[in-house]
């Protein structure tokens, strides 16, 4: 893949690079003239950034049949690019992406040759239910309303119009999970998938609301006692009954089955994220 690149590099005289469908730089051209921020910071982190993405979302990349070309967005230190869908046997499996503009090539061979390499483990097809909010009312589709559609899928929370690129990211995390962990429902709601959403950058808060400091500190005994009622109670100083009771408004107020393993784990991830973000 590497020499594939350096070639079409040295041929449109511009940076090339390769992102698959999650985001991850998959390869890219030695630096050119034109490299800018954007792409900079992508490569540093060997992933697309967030802000990036959902910019290339906004223009259509990601259901785009041929070359898109995304403008410039200078908050973004984005200068503008075209970029080619890579697809192997049918299924869309990343981007070529080409910094500026592009004269008119016949790259049909050597897009086929890169989609051909993109890593096998990313090319199993999955699929994806973007929820927008309509004007008025927030909906999500039902767990039976959701299309019929085969192998993995993965359904965003509602988001704006505006906001669709993220929606997206969402919901193929969720399908490429349903995939990867088979604790997992083939259908899955970026909502269902516990501490995964933690580990992919969601507020801990959004996991904690609405409990106060006693039954945050009640939880996280609870949890570090590995869910000894007994051992709990014990360190806070309750009577079994009232850590029972306390476990039981935790549970309400989450909306959390604390028998669960999957839930138990995202809550006490959640704790210690939050301790982790108190760091001077």
């Amino acid at each position: 893949m590497q020499e594939l690149l350096d070639e079409l590099s040295r041929v449109l005289g511009r940076g090339v690079s390769v992102d698959d469908v999650a985001g991850r730089v998959v390869a890219h051209s030695a630096q050119t003239d034109d490299v800018d921020q954007a792409r900079v910071r992508a490569i540093l982190t060997r992933r697309v950034p967030a802000d990036v993405a959902a910019w290339q979302e906004q223009h259509g990349v990601a259901t785009a049949t041929g070359p898109v070309r995304v403008p410039g967005n200078a908050a973004l230190g984005f200068e503008q690019r075209v970029g080619f869908p890579l697809r192997h046997n049918g299924v869309l499996v990343g981007y070529l992406w080409v910094l500026g503009d592009v004269p008119e090539l016949d790259l049909g061979g050597r897009l086929a040759a890169l989609a051909a390499q993109v890593p096998a483990g990313e090319r199993a097809p999955v699929r994806v239910v973007v929820a927008l909010e309509p004007r008025v009312v927030r909906t999500v589709p039902a767990a039976d309303a959701l299309p019929d559609l085969p192998g993995h899928v993965g359904v965003s929370d509602p988001h704006p119009p505006d906001r669709t690129g993220a929606a997206y990211q969402q919901a193929l995390a969720a399908a490429e999970l349903a995939r990867l962990d088979p604790a997992l429902p083939d259908r899955v709601r970026w909502s269902e998938l516990g501490a995964y959403r933690l580990l992919l950058g969601a507020s801990p808060d959004e996991v904690l609301a609405g409990l106060s400091d006693v039954l945050l500190r009640t939880l996280e005994v609870y949890l570090d006692c590995g869910c000894e009622v007994r051992v709990a109670a014990e360190r806070l100083h309750l009577h079994r009954t009232s850590l029972y009771y306390r476990l039981g408004r935790i549970a309400e107020l989450t909306g959390r089955d604390l028998s669960d393993g999957g839930a138990r784990l995202e809550l006490h991830l959640a704790l210690k994220l939050v301790r982790l973000a108190r760091r001077p």
